[in-house]
């Protein structure tokens, strides 16, 4: 693999420059190089990558991020760096957060994607402060979503560039990322580029979580309209859900393979992240119950979308991978290798 910079955007890529264009998106607190061990089993030969470190992410020089249009302009920078090697249509490769970005792309740049592979993708109605597989939001101001869902101590812990695992393990970014996020199946020593990864977040209100506003709706905090955190709240992604639904009526919809790991507690309808299990299990307080606030059933809302989507001539296919959780393709690499290159 090549590490290389297009614009200020940092990307790697590995393959054959006359194969097939395959484009992979990261998720939140990562980089282009949780692709690494995928990518390297990827046949040289046939296939041209590309992962790129989104805005506010990695080694990609940083514009503060716009919450309001984060995910488009995310979406954008994907579609001009396609321009830029002069590729027409690409096949994708998203995870998480990059999820969302792929959801963006699919419903307002279809005409660029051969076929698009959702690896537990955020829902379509980002993360946190909706119910119901119509994303009815929790608030009318979106409580309980955006930058407040993050910890001010691990946020603080990044900022300091805190590497150790020492206690509180909650609040130590590496125990985060080896512990929960990857569930063991590395181990992160302090100059892994995983942790690089996620130490290279801009802490504060321009990027990482972004900035965050008083509610008094539960938890208390609102969304603000700028950093990374913000860009997936439901506040900003109002009408996805039904564009992404639209673009089955293309005259040449993207196929969809939704992977997702069926021990995945991050993007769940029971999600370990949602401020709403936190409030049911007594650890956030004044919790006003399942009919206010409950938890969001993000697997529902993205099946919902999906079934919609092909009900418009979409096609699309559901794979859980048993006692794999959120990052497969970092648990194992070689099951995701042959699955996204079967389809």
């Amino acid at each position: 693999m090549r590490a290389l910079f297009i614009e200020e955007q940092h990307l790697l890529s590995g393959g054959n420059p006359e194969g097939m264009p395959v484009v992979f998106i990261h998720g939140n607190t990562s980089t282009s190089s949780v692709w690494g061990p995928l990518i390297s089993m990827m046949d040289s030969d046939k296939y041209f990558c590309l992962a790129p470190d989104l805005n506010g992410f990695g080694k990609t020089h940083m514009r503060p991020v716009d919450a309001r249009t984060g995910v488009r302009d995310w979406a954008i920078d994907i579609v001009n760096l396609l321009d830029t090697f002069g590729i027409a249509k690409a096949r994708f490769v998203c995870s998480s957060l990059g999820g969302i970005v792929g959801w963006w792309l699919l419903a307002h740049h279809g005409e660029r994607i051969e076929s698009l592979v959702q690896i537990a993708p955020g829902s379509p109605f980002g993360f946190g402060g909706t119910q119901g597989d119509d994303g009815r939001a929790n608030f009318p101001d979106f409580a309980g979503s955006g930058g407040g869902m993050s910890n001010p101590a691990l946020v603080e812990r990044i900022r300091k560039g805190d590497r150790s695992q020492d206690e509180p393990k909650m609040t130590s970014p590496a125990w985060v990322l080896q512990n929960y996020v990857f569930r063991n199946s590395v181990t992160l020593h302090p100059e892994h580029p995983f942790l690089d990864g996620m130490m290279s977040l801009r802490a504060g209100d321009e990027g990482f979580p972004g900035n965050v506003l008083k509610s008094e709706n539960w938890p208390g905090y609102a969304p603000g309209d700028s950093g990374i955190v913000n860009a997936i709240s439901p506040k900003h992604l109002q009408g996805l859900r039904d564009d992404v639904v639209k673009a089955g009526k293309s005259i040449s919809p993207v196929p969809v393979l939704w992977l997702r790991g069926g021990e995945d507690r991050i993007v769940s309808d029971r999600s370990d992240s949602d401020p709403a299990v936190h409030g049911m299990s007594g650890l956030i307080p004044n919790w006003p119950g399942n009919e206010i606030a409950p938890p969001q059933p993000m697997l529902t809302q993205t099946r919902s979308m999906l079934q919609a989507y092909a009900q418009n001539g979409g096609t699309y296919k559901e794979v859980v991978l048993e006692n794999l959780g959120h990052c497969p393709y970092v648990e194992d690499p070689e099951a995701i290798r042959s699955l996204i290159s079967d389809f």
